[in-house]
């Protein structure tokens, strides 16, 4: 009992290092975005790079949502949805530290309503990537070849929440990218 006690107790650091290391690195991104004049020679090459992270970050996010679907809908096991889950969290971060970066090296408007809806949307990304990592571990108490209808109904909502909320706000933020670099583009 002690040992589990101080395991989730060093989770729960874990977890909070991870919102803080969210927050800085979003206000970080706003900082620079708002504060370093972009380079319209690199603009491209930029634009490059932020795509290559979103592919990697949202591919994976769309990977391990996809394994969510097949528990959900048995086609699939809780173990698969774990194991994919494992195994694509490194990408999933990579491109999502990859958007922060580049994003802010793409200069954003500050004053435009749209930006402030993509970047509400990027933090919350980040912020569900975090508690993804809390949900998995109660999920990881559970049998692996548990059917998801038997699976208690609060880890049932809260993984159809957090699958949901990764969705919207990966193409809310993709959507609304689209359309900032579309009126970036010369006519």
């Amino acid at each position: 009992m002690l040992v589990l006690r101080e395991r989730r107790r060093r989770a729960r650091r874990v977890r909070a290092i991870g919102y803080a290391l969210i927050m800085l690195g979003w206000w970080a991104t706003l900082l620079v975005g708002y504060a370093v004049p972009a380079d319209p020679s690199a603009r491209v090459f930029v634009l490059f790079l932020h795509l290559m992270a979103l592919t990697i970050g949202l591919g994976a996010a769309v990977m391990v949502e996809y394994a969510g679907v097949l528990w959900v809908t048995g086609r699939g096991t809780l173990q698969a949805l774990l194991h994919a889950e494992g195994r694509l969290a490194v990408p999933a971060w990579a491109g999502y530290a990859g958007l922060l970066v580049t994003g802010a090296l793409l200069a954003p408007d500050p004053h435009s309503p749209a930006t402030a809806v993509k970047l509400a949307a990027v933090l919350l990304v980040g912020m569900n990537g975090v508690a993804v990592q809390r949900l998995a571990t109660e999920l990881d108490r559970l049998p692996g070849e548990l059917p998801f209808r038997r699976a208690p109904r609060r880890l049932r909502m809260w993984s159809i929440a957090s699958g949901t909320l990764s969705q919207v706000a990966w193409w809310t933020a993709v959507l609304v990218g689209t359309m900032n670099t579309a009126a970036h583009v010369p006519a």
